[in-house]
C-alpha cells in the first residue's frame, strides 16, 4: 500500500488563512482603538528610532570619507585626527543611544497595549462560550474551547508584540535606508533596487512553502491534542482492556508526523536563510565593482560611500531573517484569529429581552412537543403531559426513549421543533433564560465536582447558602454520617472532578447542592445510576424528604426508586405510552410491568 503523505493524511483538516486576512485584520485592530493615542505614540517613537538607525549609516561614512580624504591631505597630526574621530564617535554614540531608549520606551509602550488588548480579547471569549447552546459543546470538544480561550489568544499577543511592530519597523527602516542610499549614492542604489526584487521573490516562496508547513504542523498538533484530551479521559479504560501499546502506536504515528513537518519547514527555512547570505554577498560584491567603475581614475576609492551601502546591507538582510523567523508567529495568530472569530461568530442562545418574570414554577404542560438532534430522527414525537405544583412526576423507558431530552427541553438547553411548552400557562420562551433555569435544582447521573471544600461545592459561593445552612441541609437528609468520614468535615478540599471520594459521595454532595438552593423544581436526573446499594438508600430516603416537599422531576433507571412519585409518565420509541402511578401501571399489565419485573429478576440474581 502506498504511504499517504502528510497533506493527503490531514488533508479532511481545515486550512490555514491567508496571513494578510484583510477582514481578519481589521478585527484584530478594533480591539487596539481603545488605545489609539497610545498606539501613535508607539508609531511616533518607532518612526524616530527608524529614522535614526537609516541615518547612522550615512552619517559614517561621511566620516570614514572624510577622515581618509583628510589624513591624505592635512590631517597628518594624530592628535588632531583621534579628537576629530572622539567627537564624532561620540555624536554616533548619542544617536544610537537615543535609539536604544526610544526602542525601549516603544517595547513598554507596544507591551502594555498588547496585554490591554489580550485581556480585552481574552475576555470576550470567555464570556461568549459562556452563553453558547449547549448544542454547540455537543459538537466541539472542550479541550478545544480551552485551546481558543488560552493558547489562541496569546498567538495574538504574540502578534501584536512581536510581529506587527517589527514587520512595521522594519518596513520603515527599508524606506529610509533606499533614500539613504539614493543620497549617497546613486549608482549604489540601482545596486540596491536590482537585489531587492531577488529578495522579495525569494521570501515569496519561503512564505508559501512555510504557509503549506504551518497548515500541517496546525492540523497535526490539533490532531495531537484530540489524541491526549481523550487518552487522559480514558485512562482507566485504557489500561483496563490493555490498550497502551495501541495507543502508544498511534501516539508515535502523530509524534512522528509531527517531527517530519517540523523538519520540512526547516528545511525551507535553511534554503531561506542561505539564499539570503548568497545575496547579501552578491550585492556587496557588485556594490564594490560599481564603486570601482564609476570612480574617476586619478580619484580616491570612494570608502565612505561602500562602508555605509555594506552597513544598510546588514541592516537589510540580517531583519529579513528575523522576520522570516517571525513569520510563522504571523500565520500562528492569522489562524489562531480566525479559529477565535470563529467562536465569537457563533450565535449565543437567546436571552429574550421580554421583562416577564418567574417567581415560582405553578404549572407545567408539554403541548404535543417534537424535537430532534437533527433534521431527520425525531427523539420525541408529539409528547403532551401536564404537571401540577407540588406533584412527584418520574419518566421510564428504555434508553433513548427521550426521558433525559425532556428535562433539556423544560429548561432551554435545546429548543423544539413543533408544539409548545408552557410554565404557568405562557410559553418557556417567554421567560428570560437566566429567570427560567434558576427555578430548577438538578441533579445529574454523572455530578460536577469543582475543585475547592465539600462546603462550597454545596453553596457554590453563593452568599445566601451559608455554613448554618449548609449544615441544616446535611441534617435534613441524614448525611452527617458522610460528612463525619472526611477527615475534615465540611472544609475537606476536593481534588478535580472530585476524584478523592467515590461515585456515590459525589452524588450525595450533588443532592445536597440541590436541596440547598432551594428551587421551585427539583429535577433528578438518573441520580441513583452509578451508585452502590449502600448510597442507593442513603439517597433514597432524602428522596422521600424532597419528593414530598416539592415539586420533583425524576429520570428514572432504577424502578424501584419512584414508586412513592404521584405519576409515572413511561415512553417508549419516543412517545409516551402510559401515565399512571406505580400501582396503576402494574395493574395495566403494560410496559411498565414488563420493565419492573425485568429489572426486578434481574436484580434478584444478582443477589
Amino acid at each position: 500500500m502506498k504511504k499517504q503523505s502528510l497533506s493527503e493524511k490531514y488533508r479532511h483538516e481545515h486550512t490555514a488563512p491567508p496571513m494578510f486576512n484583510l477582514e481578519l485584520i481589521s478585527r484584530l485592530l478594533s480591539y487596539l482603538k481603545p488605545h489609539a493615542f497610545l498606539a501613535f505614540t508607539s508609531l511616533v517613537i518607532l518612526i524616530i528610532a527608524r529614522a535614526i538607525d537609516a541615518f547612522v549609516p550615512v552619517y559614517i561614512g561621511y566620516l570614514v570619507q572624510s577622515i581618509l580624504q583628510g589624513t591624505s591631505q592635512t590631517l597628518a597630526n594624530k592628535q588632531q585626527l583621534f579628537s576629530i574621530a572622539l567627537r564624532e564617535a561620540t555624536v554616533v554614540g548619542a544617536l544610537l543611544l537615543a535609539s536604544y531608549l526610544l526602542d525601549m520606551a516603544g517595547m513598554v509602550v507596544k507591551n502594555w497595549i498588547g496585554q490591554k488588548a489580550l485581556f480585552t480579547l481574552r475576555t470576550e471569549v470567555y464570556n461568549h462560550i459562556q452563553h453558547l447552546p449547549i448544542s454547540y459543546f455537543d459538537r466541539h470538544p472542550t479541550g478545544r474551547l480551552i485551546t481558543r480561550t488560552i493558547h489562541d489568544v496569546e498567538q495574538i499577543n504574540q502578534m501584536f508584540i512581536e510581529s506587527v511592530i517589527p514587520l512595521l519597523g522594519s518596513i520603515l527602516l527599508f524606506v529610509g535606508m533606499s533614500i539613504g542610499i539614493a543620497f549617497v549614492n546613486w549608482h549604489i542604489a540601482l545596486v540596491f533596487a536590482m537585489i531587492t526584487p531577488l529578495v522579495v521573490w525569494l521570501t515569496y516562496r519561503f512564505q508559501h512553502y512555510q504557509h503549506y508547513c504551518y497548515n500541517m504542523i496546525r492540523n497535526i498538533v490539533s490532531a495531537m491534542n484530540t489524541f491526549i484530551q481523550e487518552y487522559l479521559s480514558g485512562t482507566s479504560t485504557v489500561r483496563t482492556f490493555g490498550l497502551q501499546e495501541r495507543e502508544k502506536k498511534r501516539f508515535d504515528e502523530l509524534n512522528r508526523d509531527n517531527c517530519d513537518a517540523n523538519m520540512e519547514a526547516t528545511h525551507h527555512f535553511s534554503y531561506f536563510v542561505a539564499g539570503i547570505d548568497l545575496l547579501q554577498s552578491i550585492s556587496l560584491i557588485a556594490a564594490f565593482v560599481v564603486l570601482v567603475m564609476v570612480t574617476p581614475p586619478h580619484s580616491s576609492f570612494q570608502a565612505g560611500t561602500y562602508f555605509t551601502f555594506s552597513l544598510y546591507t546588514l541592516m537589510f538582510f540580517r531583519p529579513l531573517i528575523d522576520l522570516a523567523d517571525r513569520y510563522n508567529i504571523l500565520q500562528s495568530a492569522m489562524s489562531a484569529a480566525e479559529r477565535i472569530f470563529a467562536v465569537l461568530d457563533e450565535p449565543q442562545e437567546l436571552m429574550n429581552s421580554k421583562e416577564l418574570s418567574l417567581q415560582e414554577v405553578d404549572s407545567i404542560k408539554f403541548e404535543d412537543v417534537w424535537f430532534a438532534y437533527d433534521a431527520q430522527n425525531w427523539i420525541l414525537k408529539g409528547v403532551s403531559f401536564e404537571i401540577a405544583k407540588g406533584e412527584s412526576v418520574a419518566f421510564v423507558g428504555m434508553t433513548g426513549a427521550g426521558k433525559s431530552t425532556i428535562i433539556s427541553l423544560l429548561m432551554r438547553f435545546y429548543d423544539f421543533q413543533k408544539g409548545d411548552i408552557k410554565i404557568n400557562g405562557r410559553s418557556i420562551k417567554d421567560y428570560p433564560l437566566h429567570g427560567l433555569r434558576q427555578q430548577f435544582s438538578v441533579v445529574l447521573q454523572d455530578p460536577v465536582i469543582f475543585s475547592g471544600t465539600v462546603e462550597e461545592n454545596i453553596s457554590l459561593y453563593s452568599p445566601e447558602i451559608t455554613l448554618e445552612k449548609v449544615d441544616k441541609v446535611i441534617d435534613h437528609l441524614n448525611l452527617r454520617s458522610f460528612i463525619d468520614r472526611l477527615p475534615h468535615g465540611l472544609q475537606q478540599v476536593l481534588s478535580e472532578h472530585g476524584e478523592s471520594i467515590s461515585m456515590g459521595e459525589r452524588q450525595l454532595i450533588s443532592l445536597a447542592r440541590a436541596v440547598a438552593h432551594r428551587r421551585s423544581v427539583m429535577v433528578l436526573d438518573e441520580a441513583t445510576a452509578n451508585i452502590d446499594s449502600t448510597t442507593e438508600k442513603v439517597i433514597q430516603r432524602a428522596l422521600q424528604k424532597i419528593l414530598k416537599s416539592q415539586t420533583s422531576l425524576v429520570v428514572a433507571h432504577r424502578l424501584s426508586t419512584i414508586q412513592d412519585v404521584n405519576r409515572i409518565i413511561v415512553l417508549h420509541e419516543s412517545q409516551i405510552v402510559e401515565i399512571g402511578s406505580h400501582a396503576e401501571l402494574l395493574g395495566k399489565k403494560g410496559l411498565y410491568e414488563k420493565l419492573y419485573k425485568l429489572q426486578f429478576s434481574n436484580n434478584y440474581a444478582s443477589s
